[in-house]
């Protein structure tokens, strides 16, 4: 099975997938976590390439942006995505395809044109069940900067985390239209609850299918 977990910056992504790959492993589910970008080795420093500011101050232009998400996500599905459905496991994604129609479709990239890349990189390959952490970016962002200060690093965690407000809300709105344009598979989960409560959400969604594929759920 092959869940991929969607949102705004600060939604709770990481921590959501860490409470259900736990959840996972004592039922003894064989599961798998990765992520986007940087779920391979190569990967790991294209994520650098894409996520860093550069020394130089240089920005990609929207275009390489997407080249490079795509290289990323070709690589992810040969060695680490398809081996493991091969294999029978459950993978968790952080990020896949969608986040991609969501951030650089709100650069201005035209669906047709990621349209075209998907039928090279994805084929026929689709999440099983897609959930998207939802909330109001001017919410989300505070998380951010929270979680930062916490930090006390002198670099934000990804160069998106200084991005506009009104680009994460065009952002916000491309998941939406994703989710209503792909009820069967995508599931909006409301992220502006304690983690426990957003994960018994998640779970809520996600056991059917467990359970419809012979897989224990409590």
């Amino acid at each position: 099975m092959f869940v991929t977990i969607e949102g705004v910056e600060g939604a709770g992504k990481s921590t959501q997938i860490q409470m259900l790959l736990q959840r996972l492993v004592r039922l003894g589910v064989p599961a798998l976590v990765s992520k986007e970008p940087g779920g391979t080795p190569l990967g790991q420093e294209l994520r650098s390439l894409l996520l860093a500011p550069h020394l130089s101050g240089e920005k990609w232009c929207p275009e390489s942006e997407l080249l490079l998400f795509y290289a990323d996500r070709a690589q992810h599905i040969a060695s680490v995505i398809r081996p493991a459905l091969e294999s029978g496991r459950l993978i968790l994604v952080d990020r896949f395809d969608d986040s991609t129609r969501a951030y650089q479709g709100a650069q201005g990239i035209s669906e047709a044109t990621m349209d075209k890349l998907g039928e090279v990189v994805l084929g026929r390959l689709r999440p099983h069940l897609t959930l998207i952490l939802d909330m109001d970016p001017a919410l989300s962002l505070e998380r951010v900067r929270a979680r930062n200060a916490a930090a006390g690093n002198a670099f934000k965690e990804t160069r998106f985390d200084n991005e506009t407000l009104d680009f994460h809300t065009r952002v916000r709105k491309r998941f939406l239209a994703i989710a209503q344009r792909d009820p069967q598979r995508v599931t909006l989960v409301p992220a502006d609850r304690t983690p426990e409560e957003v994960h018994e959400a998640i779970w809520a969604h996600l056991s059917p299918l467990l359970r419809s594929s012979g897989h224990p759920v409590e």
